[in-house]
């Protein structure tokens, strides 16, 4: 199977999965299998759809990274994150279904469990025309992604977890599925405000976290309404709300909640990717910036000391920069598709050339070269969906760089060490 834009998109192609619709959630727009004609092709560009799984046997192992069980456990979540924003923007107090919400994150867990290959972010839930719901939804299944990868720093950091990692997983999706609930409840010319410069230290757009926050609070467990409450908290204190009346200074460190850093990591990154994922944003407002890059700005002054470190790591190891089943271009213009990647040096990925001809895909063909970018590193990735990424790829200074076990040992042995000089 293969991720192909509509605009290469040619009549007779079969889709390999399920296409939801942009504007129903968890609504299944056309099956798998259904072959591909001109006017769905235009019907799918109308409707703000810009891209499509299709089959291509000779890529069938890509199938591992894009289970359709978890597929739509994850369009499952969607709805629910519509139900709770359509409740609040009718009544500000409405009750909210929550054991719904939870039961929704649960069966993501379970699909996850039996397909760990399509435990990466490997595409988008939804599709951009309804931006805050595809915001929600993404910040969701990275944090819940990235709490699976944490499990020991979970009940390192929290002992209250210890009596079962699934549901200190599903708070924690829970809490980064409403993160933003608050947004719902700002006044429109704050929100345009917002959406028009993206400033951060508007007062008044600040004041989401908090009513997020009260919205919750004694409806959730404390650590996921923490989450909702500090997901603008930076690991450097930089962030807010302030730490204490009359203060300028959040929180720091070990101080934020596990979950709240978990939360600011997950939705930092996909601000970065989608700069118009927001309530109130126009769709297409602003062109999405490639994964690849945006993870590279979070390696980067001022975002380096905002996210925990061992959370950064984890990040990188369940957001591929060039997700498995893309369109590349390597060194050369060669075009390929990212086939395996490799979280010990996430921009080093596995690549099966294809033939193009004149921009037209044929998914009869046969698969082309696999190389290892690992073991070639004379070439690289030039190109990802039309967008030029010869800048933005990031490489580990030293063995173990991105080794997120290895990177979680040397992060305890030092706090081991802090602690033990303190006593």
């Amino acid at each position: 199977m293969l991720r192909v834009s509509l605009a290469q998109a040619v009549e007779g192609m079969s889709l390999a999965l399920p296409l939801y619709h942009p504007l129903r959630p968890g609504v299944v727009l056309l099956r798998a299998g259904i072959q591909l004609d001109n006017h769905t092709i235009k019907r799918l560009w109308e409707m703000g759809l810009r891209d499509v799984w299709i089959s291509y046997p000779a890529l069938s192992f890509i199938a591992d990274f894009v289970n359709p069980a978890v597929l739509e456990a994850c369009h499952g979540i969607t709805q629910q994150v519509a139900d709770a924003f359509d409740r609040v923007l009718v009544d500000a107090h409405a009750k909210l279904d929550y054991p719904t919400y939870r039961r929704a994150i649960a069966a993501l867990l379970e699909k996850l469990a039996l397909s760990p290959k399509a435990g990466i972010l490997v595409n988008e839930i939804v599709d951009g025309s309804q931006p805050a719901l595809r915001h929600a939804s993404n910040v969701c299944l990275v944090s819940v992604l990235m709490g699976i990868k944490l499990d020991f720093y979970l009940v390192k950091e929290r002992p209250r977890l210890k009596s079962g990692l699934a549901q200190g997983v599903t708070t924690l999706g829970l809490g980064a599925l409403l993160h933003d609930i608050g947004m719902l409840r700002l006044d429109p010319e704050t929100l345009t405000r917002w959406n028009t410069s993206h400033d951060e230290s508007d007062l008044a757009w600040r004041e989401h976290t908090e009513l997020g926050y009260r919205t919750l609070q004694g409806n959730i467990e404390p650590s996921a309404a923490a989450a909702v409450q500090h997901h603008h908290q930076h690991f450097d204190g930089s962030g807010f709300p302030a730490a204490k009346p009359g203060t300028t200074r959040g929180l720091t460190g070990s101080d934020i909640h596990i979950f709240a850093r978990i939360v600011t990591a997950a939705d930092l990154l996909d601000r970065l990717r989608n700069p118009a994922d927001t309530h109130g944003a126009v769709p297409g407002a602003i062109a999405p910036v490639p994964t690849v890059r945006a993870l590279k700005l979070m390696q980067q002054a001022p975002y380096s000391t905002r996210t925990d470190p061992l959370v950064l790591r984890a990040l990188i190891n369940v957001v591929p920069p060039f997700p498995p089943g893309s369109m590349v271009k390597i060194t050369g213009g060669i075009h390929a598709v990212v086939a395996d990647w490799h979280p010990e040096d996430p921009c080093r990925p596995t690549v099966v050339t294809i033939p193009h001809d004149g921009g037209r895909i044929n998914p009869e063909s046969a698969g082309g070269r696999k190389i290892d970018l690992r073991r070639h590193t004379n070439i690289q990735i030039i190109e990802i969906d039309g967008v030029d990424v010869r800048g933005d790829s990031f490489y580990p200074t030293r063995p173990g760089d991105y080794d997120l076990a290895k990177f979680a040992l040397g992060v305890t042995s030092t706090k081991t060490n802090e602690a033990s000089v303190t006593n």
